[in-house]
């Protein structure tokens, strides 16, 4: 019996009749060593070096360490993680943003600063981005890190084209996450195209972009079943609040119709009135339920207006109650209690103003009379 087979018995036999103890060991110090082993040990080996350099470095607890160092089995030194991450430092990244882009795209890691990320940051810059343009567009979307430059830097031209404005880019890296994630031809130019055949261009255009973009980043079945909820709410395509409409409902949940509605019905509204109101200034219904309550309540319950006034001038529901309709309905209580003015005039008058034109007609015009006023006024809407 050769030695190989008088071994592999006595293993054997140990298996079978007891656990095997630390001496026991030495029985297999005669086996070759196995290569997938020592590519296991290795392995290993740089998942426990770039778990603690995950945490000592950017900021990573344990089990997110552990987790993440799975997709950086390369990197065998600090050399390569550093230099990514003094390059992102030269451009004035916070250690929170790079932790938030590592934890999407911990493989960012992996590229070389002077083969990708800086010729991709100049890119950028020569597009007129700023460097802090650049960290907000990055911060947003990480997947620009990945992408190669004939994929992002067309899509980021598109929509300077469209948007016809850096700055409203850069609001919208600050407002919608992943957006360049969205295919420019199966999602964005369809949609657009919806949009413009319901008469949606130029300037209305323009709005819809501003402040609802998502619009234009749904699938065009999603946009075309919103349009179908605009209209029947009673607003055609004709209508010069139609891209309004569109913009409120694509943020409000028909649920939230409904409880506004509620709402609305215990200060005496019909849901004909509600409608009406809603076609007139369709942007109150992006204010949250408990916030309309508030100013219901303080138009018909302190102020003492009738609900039917908040309906027939709903925008004044969209105003700030601390900064601009507590304040100044205090100002005109002063003014009457103290004699300067007669009455207030209606309601929609004097909360319209422009705030140069309230402080004018209501603050600047009484000062001699008032020293006060001013300071008053300003003391009203700190609170």
């Amino acid at each position: 019996m050769n030695r190989f087979h008088f071994l592999s018995l006595i293993s054997k036999t140990l298996a079978h009749n007891r656990p095997p103890r630390s001496g026991d060991t030495v029985l297999f110090a005669f086996f070759p060593y196995s290569s997938d082993a020592a590519s296991a040990g290795s392995s290993t080996g740089q998942h426990m070096f770039m778990a603690q350099y995950l945490v000592e470095s950017c900021g990573f607890d344990q089990k997110k360490a552990a987790d993440t160092s799975k997709f950086l089995c390369g990197i065998k030194s600090r050399q390569q993680p550093d230099s990514v991450l003094a390059f992102f430092k030269s451009y004035d990244f916070e250690d929170k943003s790079v932790k938030n882009i590592l934890v999407v795209f911990p493989q960012c890691l992996l590229l070389d600063v002077e083969k990708s990320l800086a010729p991709k940051f100049r890119a950028f810059q020569d597009l007129g981005l700023s460097r802090s343009d650049i960290v907000h567009l990055v911060r947003s979307n990480p997947v620009v890190l990945n992408n190669r430059f004939e994929t992002i830097l067309p899509k980021i031209r598109f929509w300077l084209s469209i948007l016809g404005s850096k700055d409203l880019l850069v609001k919208l890296f600050k407002q919608n996450r992943w957006f360049l994630g969205y295919s420019v031809d199966k999602r964005v130019r369809p949609n657009l195209e919806i949009l413009q055949e319901y008469g949606v261009t130029g300037q209305k255009l323009a709005t819809i972009l501003q402040y609802r973009p998502r619009i234009v980043l749904q699938k065009p079945d999603s946009l075309k079943s919103l349009i179908s909820r605009v209209e029947n709410l009673g607003v055609s395509r004709t209508s010069g609040m139609f891209h309004w409409t569109l913009s409120a409902v694509s943020a409000v949940h028909p649920n939230k119709f409904k409880m506004q509605l509620e709402l609305f019905r215990g200060f005496g509204w019909s849901e004909d009135d509600y409608f009406a109101a809603f076609r007139k200034s369709p942007t109150f219904t992006n204010v949250s339920v408990k916030t309309l309550q508030r100013k219901m309540e303080f138009f018909v319950n302190e102020a003492g207006y009738a609900s039917s006034d908040i309906m027939m001038y709903p925008v004044i529901l969209t105003y700030s109650l601390e900064k601009r309709l507590i304040p100044r309905y205090q100002i005109l209580i002063f003014l009457k209690f103290n004699g300067y003015i007669k009455n207030f005039g209606k309601l929609s008058t004097y909360i319209s103003y422009s705030e140069k034109r309230f402080f004018e007609m209501y603050i600047l015009r009484y000062k001699d009379e008032c020293p006060d006023l001013i300071e008053f006024y300003a003391s009203l809407k700190k609170h």
